[in-house]
This record gives structure tokens, sequence and C-alpha cells, in this order.
């Protein structure tokens, strides 16, 4: 759904009521994205964030120079890149404004060890063959896997929709199902889907799976295109680039201790000795401190987790390799 429709659906009835407010809790991407969006849609915004910068995990921070190194002034936490079917984000960028600054690439470099090669991209049948003439190619993959990977995404196109268990089952469970062989699993299915979900095959829903593959590779011919922005990430979203998303104010380091509630509504939230208020209220926090926030809502979460991810910088001396990234088969990384 377009983000903007639906806050609009929040939108006072009538042209002549004052401009509705909106508290958003949190100044990570879910936060950021939710003021945009009720900006857009003439919400007037208040945004708080605990820390001194914007993004959350998705962020940059300074390096410290030292004089005898080229080092940059700041470093990405983690590569953290979209593809085209990411419409969402795709539609937060655009409003701030930085959709130029999103390098997109239409190649996918496998690296096996010993570093032969391979590509894939899309050819020129229409979808969902646009891959066919490339994958085919594929050197890390043997002709039954090839075989059995085609199949699978056949599959996919026919039972994303009649299929009523994909939630009850894994992705892994689903691939065995198909008959999947142990390279197609480890090399192909393993590699794709552990990046763009950060977890394990036998820890994800079917489901999921099969909407990574849909919306990516499936649906359309050019979604699996992989954007990289080419400025830190703190640099899309700053302070700077929200002046144009109707009327929006961000608030760093100020953290808000409580949200009120009362009869099962939300009053409003404190920040130290003052309580704000507003008509709507956007929680976008870490679900573990919804309960120190809100006890008053009774949330369960104790069924999430977390999965984190791990990113790795390197400083080289010299050029490693001419290729503008790659994912690494048979390795515990995956790109």
């Amino acid at each position: 759904m377009d983000p903007v429709a639906a806050v609009e659906r929040l939108s006072p009835a009538t042209s002549h009521s004052a401009m509705p407010a909106a508290i958003v809790v949190g100044g990570g991407l879910a936060g950021l994205a939710a003021a945009a969006a009720l900006g857009s849609a003439g919400f007037r915004v208040d945004l708080y964030e605990s820390r001194g910068f914007l993004g959350g995990r998705a962020t940059s921070y300074p390096v410290p120079l030292e004089s005898e190194r080229d080092l940059p002034e700041t470093i990405d936490n983690c590569q953290h890149i979209l593809l085209r079917c990411c419409v969402n984000l795709l539609d937060f960028y655009k409003r701030l404004g930085v959709l130029d600054r999103i390098q997109f690439h239409r190649q996918f470099f496998f690296v096996e060890p010993g570093g032969r090669t391979s590509t894939l991209t899309a050819g020129r049948l229409p979808k969902p063959f646009h891959f066919t003439e490339s994958f085919w190619h594929l050197t890390f993959l043997n002709l039954a896997d090839k075989l059995a990977v085609g199949r699978a995404l056949l599959a996919i196109q026919r039972e994303r929709k009649t299929r009523d268990d994909l939630d009850r089952i894994s992705m892994l469970d689903w691939l065995r199902e198909k008959k999947q062989t142990p390279r197609a699993i480890a090399r192909f299915w393993n590699q794709v889907l552990v990046s763009a979900i950060n977890e394990d095959l036998d820890r994800m829903a079917a489901s999921h799976g099969f909407q990574v593959f849909w919306l990516g590779f499936l649906a359309r011919s050019n979604t699996y295109e992989m954007g990289i922005p080419s400025i830190p990430l703190g640099d899309l979203y700053g302070a700077e680039r929200w002046t144009g998303i109707g009327n929006v104010q961000l608030h760093l380091r100020a953290a808000v201790d409580r949200v009120a509630v009362e009869n099962g509504s939300v009053r409003g939230v404190k920040i130290g000795d003052e309580t704000r208020a507003a008509d709507y209220y956007v929680l976008a926090v870490p679900f573990e401190r919804v309960p120190a926030l809100a006890p008053e809502l009774q949330l369960d979460f104790s069924e999430f987790s977390h999965s984190p991810i791990t990113g790795i910088h390197l400083w080289f001396d010299r050029a490693i390799t001419q290729l503008p990234h790659a994912t690494l088969l048979d390795r515990t990384i995956q790109w």
C-alpha cells in the first residue's frame, strides 16, 4: 500500500479542520518513513529520537583520522542496499529528494572459491523468463541444479496464491519438498534469501521466501536491480533533507520516557517533566522497549527475537577487484 494513501485515511473529513498532529517516537528508518508519509499527507509531525543522529541501525559514524592513512571521514555501520521492488523505501528517498543518490546495478556477480565469477542479469526475454540466458551460463551450478531451481521458480508462481500453509512451513522445508539439490540450496537459494531476509532458511517462513523471489525476480524484469547509496547513509536523511516535506519537526537527543495511556487510549508522551500530546501516535522503537514505554498496553513480545547482521570494513593499500560488488559462495559472509 502507498504509505501516504494509508495515512490520508486518518485525516479529518473536512478541509476546515485544523491540521492534524502526529507524534513519532523513534528516528530509525521506520520512524523516518512514517514521519515523511504523515508530513506529505498534511499532518503536523513531531519526531523524537533519543540519540543525536537519525537512521537507527542504518546510519553512518565518523572514522578516527590518522595522518598516515587515507581513510574516509565517515563510514556506514553496515552496507544497506535495496532492490527496485522496495517501493516504499524508494518512495521515502524520493520524498527526501535523494533518489538520484542511489546507483542501480543490473548485474549480480557470484564469486566461487578460487575466483571464478558468474554473472546473473536480465536478458531480452519477457518476465518471468528474463534471467533464462544468463542463468543457464552460471558456472557454480550444474545442469541438475539448474533444472531443479527452474522447477521451483515455476512452482512459486503457481503456489504463491493457492497454498494456505506457507506461513506454517519453513522455506527449507518447501525447498526439500521441491527436491532441490544440496548445491542449489547452498549456492542459490541460501545465498539470495539469507542476504535479503537476514535469517537462515530453516527459520524463515516459506511465504517470506516466496515474497523475495516473486517481487524481486519474477513479477517484473527490472525489480531485481540492486540500488547502492553513493553517499553515506546518514547524509541520505539528514535534517537538511526535510525542508520540502510539510511540517515535520525532528527532535534529537529527546528521549521519550513513557507513553501516557488512559482507558486504553494514548494521551501523550512524557519527555522529562513535559507531556506532549497529538491526535495520532506512532511508536517506531525496538520491540523490547515497548513494554517499558507503554506497560498499560500489555503487549507481549516474548516470541520476538533479533537477527543481527555483521558488517566488516576493510581497507587495502591497492585495488583487489574491478567488480563493483559481489556475492561470495561457500563462505560465512554473503556479500
